[in-house]
């Protein structure tokens, strides 16, 4: 009887070590949960954010690309909202309706390029309380647009109120003539040159404008060894955080 007793002792005892925090991240996160000019959104879960919506002041949703999360306190709590197999790369807003695009199309024409949101398969009429499935045949939510149609949802670049464009930053590792291969993104680049470097160096996915202006990016935890011995500095898999500038830009 004993020594059932102990054997009992033993499997609870490594099923609390398996359970508890993973040793290699119980530091001090390295994320702040604001900046001078920035707020942040970390995801609830150990995957990177690639799409969000909403406004950080009242409802925000994010995508981590097959489970739906929402927020309307800032990111102190997060509830999970929907969950599907198909990828969900971005959820939109089109007249009064929200939408889950499962569709990511890459456009080029000569130097210029764009990422934009395709696809519609769910829709929510509750501010992203509950989904449903949608069976509509509106062209704007299920068709590519052509690259110069002024109807897209676009997630990168992103034009601003005053027609400067927003772009995610790739700094290519092999220097500044580069067009290809390894690249980091420390951040945005403005259409008018000027840069907008976060405070620490992560895998960006997407933009996002708000109806205040305020500029969202959306991303990977940071980055804290490259190359050979990548890791992120606070998770396994990269969990998810968004800067949200704190004023409207430009």
């Amino acid at each position: 009887m004993k020594f059932l007793f102990y054997s009992l002792l033993i499997l609870v005892a490594i099923s609390c070590a398996k359970s508890g925090p993973d040793p290699e991240f119980t530091k001090p996160d390295t994320i702040a949960d604001e900046y001078p000019e920035w707020y942040t959104l970390k995801a609830p879960v150990d995957h990177r954010i690639v799409g969000v919506w909403g406004n950080y002041d009242k409802t925000v949703l994010i995508s981590t690309l097959f489970n739906v999360y929402r927020t309307t306190d800032k990111g102190r709590h997060w509830q999970q909202v929907h969950q599907q197999s198909v990828s969900i790369f971005g959820i939109v807003r089109h007249q009064d309706t929200l939408f889950t695009m499962n569709g990511l199309s890459n456009q080029s024409r000569g130097d210029m390029y764009q990422q934009i949101l395709v696809n519609a398969d769910n829709f929510s009429v509750d501010d992203g309380k509950t989904w449903q499935q949608y069976t509509g045949r509106n062209k704007a939510l299920r068709d590519t647009p052509e690259f110069d149609a002024s109807e897209k949802f676009r997630i990168n670049p992103i034009i601003a109120s005053n027609t400067i464009k927003y772009q995610i930053n790739k700094v290519f590792r092999d220097g500044p003539d580069a067009v290809s291969g390894l690249f980091e993104t420390p951040g945005v680049i403005k259409s008018s040159g000027e840069r907008i470097d976060l405070p620490q160096l992560h895998q960006l996915e997407s933009l996002y404008f708000d109806n205040q202006q305020r500029l969202y990016i959306a991303g990977s935890d940071a980055v804290c060894s490259r190359g050979e011995t990548f890791m992120f500095c606070n998770s396994r898999a990269g969990r998810g955080v968004i800067y949200v500038s704190k004023k409207a830009l430009p």
